[in-house]
């Protein structure tokens, strides 16, 4: 009897172990990408981390990068070849359940181009000669002081605009990728939106809640779980006498 108690507590240990894996990972996200650095691809060895905690990537010449694991949240990622920071990208939102896709990440910078740091083996390097300090070349200034030459720049006149900016929905090309409102991903209230255009959509919505009044600028509004109007699903209104308790009236 004491070893049949023994193998059925070992199981329930073992259920409640596998749920609660479940439901860690149902509660993270993730971010990825792939670099383009000075439009010659993957940088070799280039480190691709998230500055004060331990994920790191160290890219190959693909350039493809992906973190797991990540609470739900905003993040800063940071570039790196040797001690140099090349590059940064900021307020990238992470939400539970979902890899926030950030798509081609285009820079470069003078110093990197005229030291070669962006050169691969795999990968031809353009014909352009490489800008200097002291070259009068216009398309090796930096008219708007985005770090970013007007060779490379899509919208040198706009230091907002510029390969590698994080792409935002209004409409213009950001990144300078060739497209607008590419991979871009908007957290709104209960879960996350996608854009078209410049016009936000919503996408997806979180664990409990829905959006019922199709209004974007609430978001995911109604709480599944105790919204007498909304319970279970859209519309499903409780009675006078009821109340509405996870998801049941």
């Amino acid at each position: 009897m004491m070893r049949l108690f023994s193998q059925l507590l070992c199981v329930a240990m073992l259920f409640l172990f596998s749920a609660a894996v479940v439901l860690a990972d149902e509660a993270q996200g993730g971010i990825r990408g792939t670099v383009d650095y000075c439009g010659l691809g993957g940088l070799d060895g280039m480190q691709v981390y998230v500055p004060g905690k331990m994920f790191t990537v160290i890219t190959d010449e693909s350039g493809q990068f992906q973190f797991d694991g990540l609470s739900a949240g905003s993040y800063t990622l940071f570039y790196r070849k040797g001690d140099r920071l090349l590059n940064q990208n900021r307020d990238i939102q992470v939400l539970a359940g979902q890899v926030s896709d950030l798509g081609v990440i285009a820079f470069c910078d003078r110093k990197g181009m005229a030291s070669g740091a962006g050169s691969t083996p795999a990968v031809t390097a353009p014909a352009r000669p490489p800008c200097t300090a002291a070259s009068d070349d216009l398309q090796c200034r930096d008219a708007d002081g985005d770090g970013v030459v007007a060779a490379l720049d899509c919208d040198d006149a706009n230091a907002k605009i510029y390969p590698g900016a994080i792409e935002v929905c209004d409409g213009i090309d950001n990144n300078c990728s060739g497209t607008v409102d590419d991979n871009v991903s908007v957290l709104v209230k209960h879960g996350m939106g996608t854009c078209d255009a410049g016009r936000i959509s919503i996408a997806q919505c979180a664990n409990g809640y829905s959006d019922c009044d199709g209004q974007v600028a609430n978001g995911c509004e109604a709480d599944l779980m105790k919204d007498d109007e909304n319970c279970g699903s859209c519309g499903n209104m409780c009675a006078a006498s009821e109340s509405c308790g996870l998801g049941f009236c």
